[in-house]
C-alpha cells in the first residue's frame, strides 16, 4: 500500500470516529500489524495527517485525533456533504430542477472543460430540522457522472458518486463570501430580500486531478455556523 493511500484509509477511519473513545491513533507496530504496510508508510501518513492538523503529537505519549467536527457546524474541510454534517435524520433535499445543458461562457471556464460539454445542472433546496438551511446551484460533469435522476439528487450525491460510479473525490476548493439574496433565493430559503447570505463556492477534484463538479452554495446566514481545523507552526 501508498503512503497516499494509507493516509487516506486512516482520515477515514478517523472521520468514521474509530479512535473517538481513547483520542489516540494505535501505535507505529500496531498500525503495521493491523494493515500489513510498512514503518516508512506508516511514518509518511502520519506525517501528512499532522501536516493537514488531523493529528497532534503528544511527546512520550504518542499521535492524538483532532475532532474535525463541531455539533451544528459545517466542515470547511475536506469535500463537500451536509449529509456527514448533519446526518440523514436532520436532512432532508428537495431537487428543484434537473436539466443537461451545455457549458458555455463562465460555466465551460470554471468546470474548465470546452464550450458545449455536457454538464448537469441542479437546484436543490436543503433543510435541516424540516427549515430551509442552503439553497444549492450545482454543475456535473456528464462525462464523469455518467447519469443523474431526482431520487439521486435529493440523496447524497457524493455516497452515489462513490459507491455506485465509483468516483475517488479527492479534494475541493473553497471561497466563502457574503452577498444579498435576490427576491427568488430569498423567497425559498424563506428570507427577507436583501438579507444576507454566506456563500461558499466549492470545486470538487477526483482523484487524478479532474473537476467534476462546481457548487454555489447560499447558507442560510441565521442558523450556518462553520468549522475548520488549523495548525500553528
Amino acid at each position: 500500500m501508498k503512503t497516499q493511500e494509507f493516509a487516506k484509509l486512516l482520515h477515514q477511519s478517523i472521520e468514521r470516529g474509530e479512535y473517538r473513545e481513547t483520542g489516540k491513533l494505535p501505535t507505529e507496530d500496531e498500525l503495521i500489524a493491523t494493515y500489513g504496510v510498512t514503518r516508512y508508510c506508516v511514518r509518511g501518513a502520519v506525517s501528512q495527517l499532522v501536516s493537514l492538523g488531523e493529528l497532534y503529537p503528544v511527546q512520550g505519549s504518542g499521535m492524538y485525533v483532532r475532532e474535525s467536527k463541531r455539533e451544528g457546524c459545517l466542515s470547511v474541510n475536506g469535500v463537500p456533504g451536509l449529509t456527514a454534517d448533519f446526518g440523514e435524520g436532520r436532512l432532508r433535499t428537495e431537487a428543484k430542477s434537473i436539466e443537461l445543458i451545455g457549458a458555455t461562457g463562465d460555466l465551460a471556464k470554471r468546470m474548465k472543460c470546452a464550450e458545449g460539454t455536457e454538464v448537469y445542472q441542479l437546484l436543490r433546496l436543503r433543510y435541516v430540522d424540516e427549515k430551509p438551511f442552503d439553497l444549492e446551484y450545482s454543475w456535473y460533469l456528464k462525462s464523469i457522472v455518467r447519469y443523474m435522476n431526482r431520487e439521486i439528487a435529493e440523496g447524497s450525491i457524493y455516497r452515489y458518486l462513490r459507491e455506485d460510479v465509483g468516483i475517488t473525490i479527492a479534494f475541493s476548493d473553497k471561497i466563502m463570501r457574503t452577498e444579498k439574496l435576490g427576491a427568488f433565493d430569498a423567497e425559498l430559503l424563506g428570507l427577507p430580500e436583501g438579507d444576507p447570505a454566506l456563500i461558499v463556492e466549492d470545486d470538487a477534484y477526483t482523484s487524478n486531478c479532474q473537476l467534476f463538479n462546481a457548487s454555489k452554495n447560499l447558507y442560510d446566514w441565521t442558523r450556518a455556523k462553520f468549522f475548520t481545523l488549523s495548525q500553528i507552526k
